[in-house]
């Protein structure tokens, strides 16, 4: 049975200005990933496409991925070719990872085709020969390019995106998880509206403000700026999300940003 709608998750590693592609023997170039199984969500698909195609260790670049809010659909053009992909149309869900210089990409899959990992300047996406679809290279255009200096991802629930993007506030108070640590004043943010993800911006971190608790937290900074006229409104809007053991365990970080960018 074909189905309506297939979902898809890619990678795209970045590194010195360039971006990681397979190439298939003689057959062209694509991103690293693959579709979703029933059941799966795209980080999931993800980790499993990177462990069969690069190894164990590969999969571990889904920690730190940065997520592109929008993703590129299309319909399939002919009933043959949906019959081939299993469905009449296809959304591609598409991330960015930033990789060290000593990291090895390798292709390890046992597959009959030739393909190997190829670094090439991000700007060669673009090309007709290695992206032959018209609205793929809009979609890299519109929504790869720009964000590849981004760091991290973070989804926004609209009220507190729209004070950001107005200037109401300028600080997102986050747990000081594994994720959050690996975060350094400069680093460029990608910032999306959770209820229309195609309305994003990018923003600069210009400071962390570390404390142990939100009591610690509302001592070092003016509450308003995050967005809550008072740690009691705060503590009260974010009793369903955060809890006393998770505050202990991780401490809490207000990131201070500067809108750079909007989509």
């Amino acid at each position: 049975m074909i189905k309506e709608l297939s979902y898809s998750a890619y990678v795209l590693p970045v590194r010195d200005g360039k971006v990681a592609l397979l190439k298939y023997g003689e057959n062209g170039y694509g991103p690293i990933g693959g579709r979703l199984d029933d059941g799966e969500d795209s980080k999931a698909a993800l980790r499993r496409e990177l462990t069969e195609e690069l190894g164990a260790v590969a999969s571990g670049l889904v920690d730190n991925v940065v997520e592109i809010p929008v993703p590129y659909a299309f319909r399939h053009p002919t009933p043959e070719r949906a019959q081939k992909r299993g469905a009449y149309a296809e959304e591609h869900h598409f991330f960015i990872v930033h990789i060290s210089d000593d990291m090895e990409l390798t292709f390890c899959e046992d597959r009959p085709e030739d393909i190997s990992i190829v670094w090439m300047p991000a700007t060669e996406l673009l090309s007709q020969q290695i992206t032959p679809f018209d609205d793929m290279r809009e979609f890299y255009t519109s929504h790869i390019l720009p964000n590849l200096d981004c760091r991290f991802s973070m989804s926004l629930r609209p009220e507190y995106y729209e004070m950001l993007v107005s200037g109401e506030k300028d600080i997102e108070l986050r747990l000081y998880d594994e994720k959050r640590r690996k975060m350094n004043n400069g680093d460029i943010v990608l910032i999306y509206n959770a209820s229309n993800r195609s309305d994003y911006i990018q923003a600069k971190i210009t400071r962390l403000h570390i404390a142990k608790s939100f009591a610690e937290l509302n001592t070092k900074i003016s509450m308003p700026r995050t967005g809550f006229a008072s740690l009691g409104a705060l503590m009260s809007a974010i009793s369903k999300f955060y809890d006393a053991e998770m505050e202990s365990k991780y401490g809490i970080v207000g990131i201070e940003l500067k809108v750079i960018e909007q989509n």
